[in-house]
């Protein structure tokens, strides 16, 4: 029997869905909203299991690897300064005391801000997504370029800013791309794919700057790293705006009926739209949502001792006594192999199996809590118990993978989802930006108080994936209590386009865990 308190829900609920349908014309068989289309399309189709399988066969082959690939320079691009620190870049800029950490810091203040600016730039735009991503990293690889006119702080400083401010389309952007191409069940593992980018980008990047280290002439080995990966990076940029779609509706390497059957095929995620239209109530309910707390939370803790990764890994295994370009093997290629061999296993088992994706979460932070220990108390004569300890902290980027699945599934609305996107990924920066300042010079290369804190955010996103299984079971648990009370099932037709909230459609959409 429901209680006063559950009829009290009910009551507001009725209320919200009146003031829903004020916003919303619904009529028939599709869903018709003032000022928005649907990809063009919203009247339903009937589409067969193989048409079905071709196409997002198709969308995996060609639209996959480019989200891979833009993840995989947006890494190399970012994380040249860590394979250069050891190649002279440090003496050559005069980089002295805390200003390499502040190099890290800077690029993720410009990538907060931008992941924010993004968000908006795609909710208002939306029909120029591909074009967006296309042209940040024909503008990011440009700067990349452009770094060894670099000559002293200052000049890095500003280039680090504005590569962070154009990078930063990657992480928001992606999360609204895949929630647009494909089913809620598929997305954990075309998460990962894309975000298995960084072990690629990371296995690439210590094999080529081995190569690249070798070269003995005039210029400086750090200037070879930015000339050649950023040449790279803008080829693949030209090559991407001849492929990459804004939506299904300009995707040039499908046909026509294709087009139909992979805008047809998201409808069952009642998340998709493209609807530009700001809705206010759906910025001030991403705010509110508790949601959007945990992920923030997850996204600062997770990528906090991912500076660890990207920015100081070369100077803690050179402090392993290594010279520099053995380094950079040893700090790379194992560790990618670790980290894209857990992104393959864990998502292929989330795509397998309904609700497991926070317990994996979980489970991948195990590692990294007893890697970090091992850094932190093992002596430095112990080398061999240091460098297992390394290698068991990469495990840990799957927990974030994980969650951005999970972004990808549970956001409906297109306010909302830019909203929620902007803010949990300014989080993701915020993280990146304290990161650094951990890695105190005083301390290297064993850096002590920089593993205090690796163990604190592993230890945390033990504890985050449980308080938000809790709350997606009793928020599920609520809304079904709710249906129940109206005397009403759960809905078992067709799911319809529209630019509700997941809050608006409280009677069918439930969170996935």
């Amino acid at each position: 029997m429901e209680t006063p308190l559950d009829q009290r829900n009910v009551e507001d609920y009725e209320k919200a869905k009146d003031q829903a349908m004020s916003d919303h014309i619904e009529k028939g068989s599709h869903v018709e909203v003032s000022g928005m289309q649907v990809y063009g399309q919203s009247e339903p189709i009937s589409i067969s299991d193989e048409e079905n399988k071709a196409v997002k066969r198709k969308i995996d082959f060609i639209l996959l690897p480019l989200l891979c690939g833009c993840y995989i320079f947006s890494f190399l691009d970012k994380t040249i300064l860590n394979y250069a620190s050891i190649f002279g870049i440090k003496d050559a800029l005069h980089l002295k005391g805390s200003n390499y950490s502040w190099l890290g810091s800077i690029f993720y203040i410009g990538y907060m801000i931008g992941s924010m600016a993004w968000a908006k730039l795609v909710q208002r735009w939306p029909q120029h997504c591909g074009k967006f991503i296309s042209a940040a990293i024909l503008i990011w690889s440009s700067i990349v370029l452009l770094t060894p006119l670099c000559f002293n702080f200052a000049g890095i400083m500003a280039v680090r800013f504005f590569l962070g401010l154009v990078e930063s389309i990657i992480g928001p952007v992606f999360v609204i791309v895949t929630s647009n191409w494909w089913t809620r069940k598929e997305q954990a593992f075309r998460t990962a794919f894309w975000l298995g980018g960084t072990p690629i980008g990371n296995f690439i990047g210590g094999v080529l700057t081995y190569a690249l280290g070798s070269i003995k002439g005039t210029i400086a080995t750090w200037k070879i790293f930015f000339v050649f990966f950023g040449a790279i990076s803008f080829v693949f940029g030209l090559v991407l705006m001849c492929l990459m779609p804004d939506n299904q509706g300009n995707a040039r390497w499908l046909n026509e009926r294709e087009k139909k059957v992979a805008i047809e095929r998201v409808r069952e995620n009642q998340t998709v739209t493209s609807d530009n239209q700001w809705k206010w109530s759906q910025f001030w309910e991403a705010l509110r949502d508790p949601q959007t707390i945990l992920f923030f939370i997850t996204a600062v803790g997770n990528t906090m001792p991912s500076t660890f990764a990207s920015q100081f890994s070369s100077q803690i295994v050179s402090g392993f006594g290594f010279r520099p370009q053995i380094t950079t093997i040893i700090s790379t290629c194992p560790a990618a192999v670790i980290q894209l061999s857990t992104f393959l296993v864990f998502s292929y088992i989330a795509s397998r199996f309904n609700n497991i994706r926070l317990i994996l979460s979980i489970l991948v932070s195990i590692p990294p809590l007893i890697g970090a220990s091992l850094l932190h108390v093992l002596p430095t004569t112990n080398v061999a118990g240091r460098l297992a300890g390394y290698y068991l902290t990469y495990t840990h980027t799957m927990s974030f993978t994980l969650n951005t699945g999970l972004m990808a599934s549970n956001y409906a609305g297109s306010t909302k989802k830019s909203t929620a996107s902007g803010v949990i990924f300014a989080g993701w920066a915020a993280g990146l930006i304290a990161g650094p300042q951990f890695f105190l010079e005083s301390e290297a290369p064993t850096y002590q108080m920089a593993f205090e804190m690796l163990m604190g955010c592993y230890a945390l996103m033990i504890i985050i994936p449980i308080l938000q299984i809790s709350w997606y079971r009793y928020e599920n648990g609520r809304r079904d209590r709710l249906v129940a009370a109206r005397g009403e099932t759960l809905q078992t037709g067709p799911a319809e386009f529209t630019d509700k909230s997941d809050f608006e459609q409280w009677e069918t959409f439930r969170y996935l865990m």
